[in-house]
């Protein structure tokens, strides 16, 4: 299955509707993030080639990039019930636990995050990882419930657009996780390989005896 990362509806769960959309419609560096008003509005500070600039983001949007972010991690989170920013971070408050993402970690994710939007990174699964291809640069990534063979990964060991854009693909085809979707892969090849067995001795069995 190839399509571009996206939002699906809920009553066609096999038409994506929609490009997941980038933060900023730029390239971007984040300064940090922070919430303002009494609202605890989510808000980004960042520069880009045309100077420096802020975004609030939607309280939703917000929470899909952090359970996006800790699904990629694989906690076993449940449901986001609230978060918290604090000096070090932000402390989340899942049904299964508490979380903290600290900043440096969650600036390098967002700007990544906006990157996959940006790039319109398409994905594709396949039995045992995700194929990511980018056809603006031209390049080709493999993601598995380890990590990915891009550089942003294996130097910098970071959570890479690559990742993001297959977890948003996961999310979008009503998967928890990558590790969920190869686990459960697996045991339906396991179930296959069995039955190709049975079918293989019933046949060697009809053959012994003449049918």
């Amino acid at each position: 299955m190839v399509s571009y990362v996206g939002i699906q509806s809920t009553h066609f769960s096999n038409e994506i509707i929609s490009e997941i959309q980038p933060l900023v419609p730029l390239e971007i560096k984040i300064e940090s993030v922070k919430t303002v008003g009494v609202s605890n509005t989510p808000q980004i500070i960042y520069s880009t080639s045309k100077g420096r600039c802020s975004t609030f983001l939607s309280k939703a949007q917000f929470l899909n990039c952090l359970l996006c972010f800790l699904q990629i991690k694989q906690r076993n989170i449940g449901k986001i019930k609230s978060y918290n920013f604090q000096d070090s971070g932000i402390n989340i408050n899942t049904e299964n636990g508490k979380y903290l993402i600290v900043y440096t970690e969650i600036k390098a994710f967002l700007e990544r995050y906006n990157r996959v939007g940006l790039e319109k990174l398409e994905v594709e699964l396949t039995a045992i990882s995700a194929v990511v291809r980018n056809s603006m640069k031209g390049t080709v990534a493999e993601v598995n419930n380890i990590g990915c063979t891009c550089a942003d990964m294996i130097y910098r060991r970071t959570i890479c657009k690559h990742q993001i854009a297959t977890q948003l693909h996961l999310q979008s085809n009503g998967w928890g996780s990558l590790a969920e979707y190869l686990q459960q892969n697996n045991d339906n090849n396991v179930g296959k390989k069995w039955e190709e067995k049975f079918l293989a001795m019933a046949k060697v069995a009809k053959s012994d005896l003449g049918l």
